[in-house]
């Protein structure tokens, strides 16, 4: 008796083993947690692609992004995971199978999963699969996104006896054979073929199969496969020769139809295969060059034209051929059923989608739309950009300059060089500051309100840059966000002493000039001690300054300097060391405003625009010890002071070592 009871106890201890249950808990901040999953905060998220596989108790879970990534969402305190239109989880173990999966809705508005294989049904908010598999696909492929509070996946260890329904010979003698998808256009209409090769997934919702197939040279090539093809695949998915279609064109889109055959795949390819063609700044290029069917993102575009189905209009401001500036449209449909952000004509988007033909004309049908980051000011000088855009960085309001422009600069001394991020490669470089000019046109409620700002925050500053060839201008498109109490330095300027260093100066950049007044012609003009070099001023910024001039005398002047006209030289040069509050750094000058220094007449090509004015007087003995030795304060209109003016200041500081800090206060 006592050794049948201890055989029993073996024999449902080996049953225990056969057989298990093992739950993904998406609902409490407990269940995420055993996951390794932090809870996110009120609406907001994490996303499982981010996060990776999950595996427990021998079960991984992993996920693929839809139209939205995958994701666990936190609404007012209710976690669920989310899956999009498109997006997918997969469920796999490394030994035996999965038999059982029971999937428990948080919602069961829009609780439409497809499984790719086994059985699947859903009934009252609970999905209920079943068969023997190593891995199985959950997608959800209609409007919005499905809701989960938990998944729990019964398991054995016995061998998977569900294969995918693979076919074991799918080769058919008797139709036409295709080796690749180049040459998909050269058959005729409602040709049947058997594909021959490879290729791999781009995207699929619904009926909706993009594929891609690389040549030896790496050309890509996409058709679209139209039809229930029987299985879900995840982006990238590597599908098997033998499947079989038709090829069809509809309304000016070549397509496959009438898809049988396609089996589970066999690989996956690298993600960086996976990604859309960045065609920022070359929408112009997609009609000629037949990227239909193809995955594509464009980033800092204009969209507008939203109707009540979901059309819209995407906008590009390129160049043509000739270096001439076009502005290029697509139009777009929510074929996805995507959630829009709230859409602001001044604001500007990264739209990742498919691009189709329709009617013979292009369009795009988005996978997702995003809010485009801001541009770093100092690259939209360096890079001589141009269009529409926000600038990412806190932009310092100086002073107002002529016709309801006002003088703004990110006061940059430091930047991270993220050119190539993708790549793992960054750094910090010491640089200096980016100066430009904001344009209100006739708003004076708009010019009035920056100026009473002392700093405007991040990504709040957008409109049309314009001019970065000569006098770098945005012409604005909304009211920037001021920031209260911000954290304020002094001004980095240069120092421009016409005797002894050539301006090179960027336009619409404060600094200091150093010269010799004169007139020439009657006409004022800064000039170096032996008047080879002379300069234009322009004392729109300070009218009563000029009377206060003694033809002869040397100043120093806080200037704007413009440029007159574009650079036409295509020389590059590094600029020499010149007086500098932070330390004096060479930099490669932006390559739309180069400077050739070999041409005699270079300064002719700036003014001066005086703020204000100082006598300059030799310092023979100085002071090893650095002290001041005089505040000036100057207020919007260029008057200066011993004493503050009520409102906006700036405030001249000067050392006994001949050096100058600039600052702005407001009293």
């Amino acid at each position: 008796m006592r050794k049948l009871l201890s055989v029993t106890l073996m024999a449902l201890m080996t049953v225990a083993a056969w057989a298990g249950e093992v739950t993904f808990d998406f609902s409490s901040a407990d269940g995420l947690q055993a996951m390794g999953i932090t809870a996110p905060a009120q609406s907001q998220g994490v996303n499982l692609t981010d996060v990776g596989t999950i595996t427990v108790d021998g079960v991984k879970l992993s996920a693929v992004d839809g139209s939205t990534q995958t994701r666990v969402w936190n609404s007012q305190g209710s976690y669920t995971l989310r899956i999009y239109v498109g997006g997918s989880i997969t469920l796999a173990v490394e030994s035996g199978s999965i038999t059982g999966v029971t999937i428990n809705a948080a919602s069961t508005s829009n609780f439409d999963l497809l499984a790719n294989v086994g059985e699947y049904s859903a009934a009252n908010g609970v999905g209920t699969w079943t068969g023997s598999t190593a891995s199985v696909s959950f997608s959800h492929t209609t409007t919005k996104n499905a809701q989960i509070a938990s998944i729990v996946v019964t398991t054995s260890t016995e061998a998977p006896t569900d294969g995918p329904g693979d076919d074991p010979d799918p080769v058919d003698p008797n139709i036409t054979k295709l080796d690749s998808l180049a040459n998909l256009e050269a058959l005729d209409d409602n040709t049947e073929f058997q594909f021959t090769t490879e290729a791999f997934v781009q995207y699929q919702w619904q009926n909706y199969l993009w594929l891609m197939q690389l040549d030896s040279e790496g050309y890509a090539y996409a058709t679209l496969v139209y039809g229930n093809v029987g299985r879900n695949y995840q982006v990238g998915s590597v599908i098997p020769a033998g499947w079989t279609g038709v090829k069809t064109t509809y309304k000016g889109l070549i397509e496959v139809t009438n898809p049988t055959h396609f089996n589970a795949a066999v690989s996956q390819v690298q993600e960086m295969y996976t990604q859309p063609f960045n065609m920022t700044g070359y929408m112009s290029y997609i009609e000629p060059d037949h990227y239909e069917n193809m995955r594509v993102k464009f980033n800092g575009i204009a969209l507008s034209d939203i109707d009540e189905s979901g059309n819209f209009t995407i906008t590009s401001n390129e160049e043509d051929e000739n270096g001439n500036p076009i502005t290029v449209s697509m139009a777009g449909y929510n074929k996805f059923g995507i959630d829009y952000p709230t859409i602001d004509t001044a604001e500007r988007y990264n739209i990742d989608g498919m691009v189709t033909i329709y009617n013979n004309n292009y369009q795009l049908y988005p996978i997702s739309i995003e809010e485009a980051p801001g541009t770093r000011l100092w690259k939209v000088t360096y890079d001589g950009l141009q269009g529409n855009m926000k600038i990412a960085d806190s932009l310092y309001v100086v002073m107002p300059l002529v016709d309801n422009q006002i003088l703004v600069t990110d006061n940059a001394s430091q930047i991270l060089v993220d050119t190539y991020a993708e790549w793992g490669y960054t750094w910090y470089q010491d640089w200096y500051p980016t100066w430009i000019a904001l344009d209100c046109g006739d708003n004076a409620e708009l010019y009035n309100a920056i100026l009473n700002m002392q700093v405007l925050a991040p990504n709040t500053v957008k409109g049309e840059v314009v001019d970065v060839e000569t006098n770098p201008r945005m012409i604005l498109s909304s009211t920037p966000t001021g920031i209260t109490d911000p954290d304020f330095t002094n001004y980095q300027v240069y120092y421009y002493d016409l005797s002894y260093d050539k301006i090179q100066a960027f336009g619409n950049e404060l600094g200091y000039a150093i010269g010799r007044y004169k007139l020439i012609d009657g006409e004022p003009y800064l000039c170096s001690s032996q008047d080879t070099v002379q300069v234009r001023l322009d004392f729109s910024l300070n009218p009563d300054l000029q009377s206060t001039l003694v033809v002869g005398n040397r100043y120093e002047m806080m200037s704007v300097f413009k440029i007159n006209e574009e650079w036409d030289s295509d020389v590059t040069y590094y600029s020499p060391n010149k007086m500098r509050k932070a330390p004096v750094m060479k930099m490669k000058k932006m390559p739309s405003l180069k400077v050739d220094t070999t041409d005699p007449d270079y300064y002719t090509n700036y003014t001066i625009m005086p703020v204000n004015a100082t006598s300059v007087t030799a310092i023979n003995d100085i002071d090893l010890a650095k002290q001041v030795t005089k505040v000036t304060y100057i207020n919007m209109t260029g008057l200066e002071s011993n004493t503050p003016f009520q409102g906006m200041n700036i405030v001249v500081t000067l050392y006994n070592d001949g050096t100058k800090a600039i600052s702005k206060v407001v009293k």
